[in-house]
């Protein structure tokens, strides 16, 4: 009897030293580990005066105590080392407007540190509406040279390229039919920060979709889908996906870069997104 109880102990004490170190690694380490993904995005519709052009995107910095300017001036760092032809802001910029005690204009002046040799564009986030921020985002992100596009249509014609920004569909005024100012001949591209809105579009020209909204799940626990992963953002919660449709359209996912609800980050690095544009036909 001894004996069991003392096993029971040592497992008991196991199991605590393992929940320590795993909540310092999600709560003061991994939240730290900025990584870079290379996607290559492949399609008939870039033209060529689009081949190679690059497209760096972010999301969900959800600015507070947690995460703060200090620590996105890795993030423009890293930015700005990829010489992107455009920089787009998928929302979420902070988490909470009502009790973020720092100065947004320091915000304005780190985002305005981002460099992009076309341009810097950004749609609103959920965040962004809630906690009080809706009439001030707009200005944050504009002082920081981006252009917020809500529920419009944005023309690249010298490289045949539409963008459309959708605005929040869960809080916002978000209409997923904006994705029918696509052009035919264009490749056609939509920000919309909840990636399930991708399922409402599949029939017009899009060509790609880039999101934010998930965390990657921000603790990567498939089982928990149900509890973890928010309204729209429960069937893609990251990465690069592919649908069948006939435009052959491709969503990618991106992780983010802060945290809600919990500070904390396991199996779900912050994640700035580098994309390449080719021809398909130049595919080797």
């Amino acid at each position: 009897m001894f004996r069991f109880i003392k096993s029971i102990l040592r497992i008991l004490v196991l199991c605590i030293m393992v929940s320590v170190l795993v909540y310092t690694y999600a709560r003061y380490l991994e939240p730290k580990m900025l990584q870079t993904k290379d996607i290559t995005i492949l399609s008939t519709q870039v033209q060529n005066q689009a081949e190679n052009l690059t497209i760096v995107a972010f999301a969900d910095t959800h600015f507070s105590e947690y995460y703060t300017c200090k620590d996105f001036q890795k993030v423009v760092t890293q930015i700005n080392s990829l010489n992107p032809d455009l920089v787009f802001f998928l929302g979420d910029l902070i988490d909470n407007y009502d009790t973020y005690d720092d100065d947004t204009n320091e915000i304005s002046k780190q985002l305005s540190s981002i460099e992009a040799k076309i341009g810097k564009l950004a749609i609103f986030g959920n965040h962004d509406y809630g906690g009080g921020s809706e009439n001030y985002y707009e200005t944050i992100m504009n002082d920081g040279g981006f252009h917020v596009l809500i529920n419009e249509y944005y023309g690249l014609d010298d490289s045949g390229i539409g963008i459309i920004g959708i605005d929040d569909m869960l809080i916002g005024y978000g209409n997923s039919e904006i994705a029918s100012y696509s052009r035919p001949d264009y490749f056609n591209l939509v920000l919309c920060h909840e990636p399930d809105v991708i399922d409402e579009i599949l029939n017009y020209n899009v060509d790609l979709m880039l999101s934010g909204h998930t965390h990657g799940r921000q603790v990567d626990i498939p089982l928990f889908d149900s509890y973890i992963l928010p309204p729209y953002g429960k069937k893609y919660p990251k990465g690069h996906y592919t649908f069948e449709n006939e435009r052959r359209t491709q969503l990618y996912v991106n992780s983010g870069l802060g945290t809600t609800k919990l500070p904390l980050r396991f199996l779900s690095p912050p994640e700035i997104t580098h994309l390449l544009l080719q021809s398909e036909t130049n595919e080797d």
